[in-house]
């Protein structure tokens, strides 16, 4: 499987991931100490604006749909939820198709299964398929806004790169979500593709840099 919808599935959970003081911010996505991806979030309004180099994309959060970058047509969520489960019925019929190294990981993004560990500052979801460890959180504030903007980003990426079921990162969501957990760091495993990259993200809000070295945050005084 190649690494473009393993980044995408990857990307989808992660944007959600923000400093509770800020609406601005900027997401870098790394692999074995290499820069893959950065993303700059704006959420302000019922808006959600991302800027990944050259491509800005847009979602009605109060509308809950997404914009389609190069068509400029809005995909509802009611539409997504339709592509979601009419793929895992296109996925379920032909699995056997799928090549045998990647059958179970395929088959598994259909209907997948955590376990959950939680600490005071730390949620684990473990598949041994993919694996998640997130720094977290509590957050008081109502952080509805970033949840329906990583749930319909979540669907875009499934949508339009990464071609797999979003059900994955969907769990993932709504883990930290009735748990009001908000996400400080995250590291990802790929165990159920062999040879697949771990991936780090780094998140930096306004106000704060990153010790690239360390990879650590410090606040901007």
């Amino acid at each position: 499987m190649k690494l473009v919808p393993l980044l995408s599935a990857v990307m989808a959970v992660a944007i959600v991931a923000s400093p509770t003081q800020a609406d601005d911010y900027e997401l870098s996505l790394r692999s074995n100490g290499e820069e893959l991806a950065v993303i700059e979030l704006s959420i302000t309004d019922d808006t959600a604006v991302t800027k990944v180099a050259d491509i800005t994309e847009r979602f009605d959060l109060k509308d809950q749909r997404w914009q389609h970058d190069e068509t400029k047509q809005w995909v509802t969520l009611a539409q997504c939820e339709n592509w979601a489960k009419l793929s895992k019925e296109k996925t379920s019929k032909s699995i056997a198709e799928i090549p045998e190294q990647s059958r179970a990981f395929v088959q598994w993004s259909t209907n997948p299964k955590f376990e959950v560990g939680v600490t005071e500052d730390c949620l684990t979801l473990t598949s041994g398929q993919i694996d998640y460890k997130i720094a977290v959180e509590k957050s008081d504030r109502d952080q509805t806004d970033y949840f329906r903007y990583a749930k319909l980003n979540a669907y875009k990426k499934s949508m339009t790169e990464s071609k797999l079921p979003p059900f994955a990162e969907l769990f993932v969501l709504q883990e930290l979500e009735r748990r009001k957990l908000m996400p400080k760091s995250m590291e990802v495993q790929i165990p159920g593709i062999p040879g697949a990259p771990s991936f780090n993200l780094v998140i930096t809000a306004k106000g704060d840099k990153i010790d690239s070295k360390e990879n650590r945050f410090q606040r901007v005084e």
